[in-house]
């Protein structure tokens, strides 16, 4: 048998029983990526908590015959969770229950109220009925409570010691909120906020006016006075979605309708316009805001959960507001 120079047996550079032949380069096996989670017991996912969208809207009156109904169907095509109305001009304060929505109100005369969609139904803490023109309610959110109060302003031509009267019944209901709560005013304030350097401290530079009315200089006082800000005039929206009265017989608008928030709080509203495609019959156009805050969803109490029972009942009455407290203390 022929020896090679080494002296081992086979053809040249065999090299067998002196090393092992490998390839210099070595394959990766690619295999499929493992998308099952680790926990393979527990597979479905809890969804409790959820970013709010709200707005404002003055439908200039709800007495029609199924104008509720068509409303509501606005509301829930836009994808809004929660919309503050004015001038309802229902009699008396109630709540309504639908299957997709819930309607509470406060009356007489002019009529301010909310339309609460079902999915954040159970968040819903509390609810204040103060007059005609203002009304309150608490959210339960994840990290903080929300509690947006609804604000019908009176128009401009009415008396200055109307306006006076009403900005402190205003004042008065914000300084009951707490202060870690976030704190957001929205409704039709009459108010022509102006685009002065002076008032740049509580408002953007994104308004649609030059020069502020006397509703407008009463809202920036309050807000300096209140530590608010003006989120209405803070986006760079176009023209059309800035305004939020078209003037009847004209094709002017005016931006009169508002959202403010405490300025500690600012940054979480992320978006203000006008809806155009929602509506009414009204004059006014439905302002849609986006908050970035997320809700925390009331949970079904079971027997022997040992979990701590949500009331999401609102609370429209002082014997409601006792079962509220004794639920809490069981």
């Amino acid at each position: 048998m022929a020896l090679d120079k080494r002296g081992y047996p086979g053809p040249p550079s065999w090299g067998l029983g002196v090393r092992l032949t490998t390839s210099p380069c070595k394959k990766l096996i690619v295999t499929k990526p493992y998308n099952k989670p680790r926990n393979i017991m527990n597979t479905r996912q809890r969804q409790r908590t959820t970013d709010l969208t709200f707005g404002t809207w003055n439908v200039q009156t709800m007495l029609q015959p199924g104008k509720m109904m068509e409303i509501a169907d606005e509301v829930l095509k836009l994808g809004n969770d929660l919309v503050a109305l004015q001038e309802i001009r229902w009699q008396g304060h109630e709540e309504i229950n639908k299957k997709n929505f819930t309607v509470i109100y406060s009356g007489p005369e002019n009529g301010t109220g909310f339309i609460i969609l079902r999915k954040i139904k159970e968040s819903i803490l509390e609810w204040e009925q103060v007059n005609d023109r203002l009304c309150r309610i608490r959210i339960r959110g994840k990290f903080r409570n929300l509690t947006i109060i609804l604000a019908y302003v009176p128009t401009e031509d009415k008396g200055e010691e109307e306006k006076v009267e009403f900005y402190s019944k205003l004042e008065r209901i914000c300084s009951r909120v707490p202060k870690y709560e976030m704190l957001i005013i929205v409704g039709d304030f009459n108010a022509k906020v102006g685009r002065e350097e002076c008032r740049h401290k509580v408002s953007g530079k994104h308004s649609l006016h030059e020069h502020s009315n006397e509703n407008g200089s009463f809202m920036v006082q309050f807000a300096i006075r209140n530590n608010f800000y003006t989120k209405s005039t803070t986006f760079p929206h176009k023209t059309i979605y800035m305004g939020t009265w078209k003037i009847p017989g004209s094709m002017e608008v005016n931006q009169i309708d508002h959202i403010l928030v405490s300025a500690k709080h600012a940054s979480s509203i992320i978006d203000v316009r006008n809806s155009r495609g929602a509506n009414c019959d009204s004059d006014h156009y439905l302002v849609k805001a986006k908050v970035r805050e997320r809700i925390s969803r009331g949970w079904k109490h079971r027997a022997g959960c040992g979990r701590r029972k949500w009331n999401s009942e609102l609370i429209t009455s002082p014997e409601g507001k006792m079962r509220y407290q004794a639920s809490l203390e069981k």
